[in-house]
């Protein structure tokens, strides 16, 4: 029960503060997600020691959060499109410094520190631009991002309720045994139920427009779900981190939203906006 209890604590606290920095708008939110991505760099930097491989730590940390902010102060309409290239350049950082180390594993190292921007930097700068789903910079959509998050939390709680109560055929048993075909299916039923919803309350998409939203969080937040599985069955680990008490690490929280930000706004600039 205590257990749970701090569960459920430490999940109202992450919601909280995710809702409230919408409500605030984009400067709170992007803040907010920069402290989320300087914690899951971290995070990621300690899985990668823990496979024996060695990235430059600060390095690691500089060129993502440079990476995030340039995306971060585009989606505020302070820079260019143009200036989005220089992430290509800031890429080539993390092999040069590499040329000057004594690692005996350097491409490893370049390997783990090119998957964290991959896997964090991309999802966490792009998630930003879903306050504007039309790429139109002046009028934030606060209610695209409030349809996001709840679609997400739906499939990931009412997936792991409906696993729990009448889970019997696993997902995937050799990545994660917990995850079953009913709960996915259940998470699945509730999203489209909950798009439904969603388009009664917030007219900025359609049913049908919510529904295929719905249906992009159910598949790539579930990949999303079973990629960090993956990584932490690897490493022989529970959990990416212990700062959330009773949800592990944060990464453990953004691991559907990692996967499902990009499709998303994939989703909005070449579909919802043709």
């Amino acid at each position: 029960m205590k257990t749970l209890l701090t569960r459920a604590f430490s999940g109202a606290v992450y919601v909280i503060l995710i809702w409230g920095s919408i409500i605030w708008g984009p400067f709170a939110f992007g803040i907010l997600f920069l402290f989320f991505l300087i914690l899951s760099l971290l995070e990621f930097y300690k899985l990668a020691l823990k496979a024996g491989f060695k990235p430059e730590k600060f390095t690691f940390l500089s060129v993502g959060i440079f990476l995030y902010l340039l995306v971060l102060l585009y989606s505020w309409d302070y820079l260019a499109p143009a200036s989005l290239l220089l992430s290509l350049l800031l890429l080539f950082l993390i092999f040069i410094v590499e040329l000057f180390r004594k690692e005996t594993k350097p491409f490893g190292n370049i390997g783990f520190s090119v998957l964290g921007l991959i896997y964090i930097v991309i999802p966490l700068s792009v998630i930003n631009l879903l306050f504007y789903p039309g790429l139109n910079l002046s009028v934030p959509y606060k209610e695209i991002l409030y349809g996001f998050f709840i679609l997400i939390w739906v499939n990931d709680i009412l997936a792991y309720l409906t696993g729990t109560l009448f889970g019997k055929h696993k997902l995937f048993n050799s990545i994660s045994p917990n995850k079953t075909w009913e709960g996915s299916i259940g998470g699945a039923v509730f999203s489209v139920a909950g798009a439904y919803v969603l388009s009664l309350f917030f007219h900025e998409l359609n049913i049908l427009e919510w529904t295929g939203l719905a249906f992009i969080i159910i598949i790539f937040g579930t990949f999303g779900d079973l990629f960090e599985s993956m990584l932490k069955r690897n490493l022989d680990l529970k959990d990416s981190g212990s700062i959330m008490p009773g949800h592990g690490g944060v990464l453990d929280r953004l691991d559907s939203i990692l996967f499902a930000a990009p499709f998303v706004f994939i989703y909005f600039a070449f579909v919802i906006n043709q």
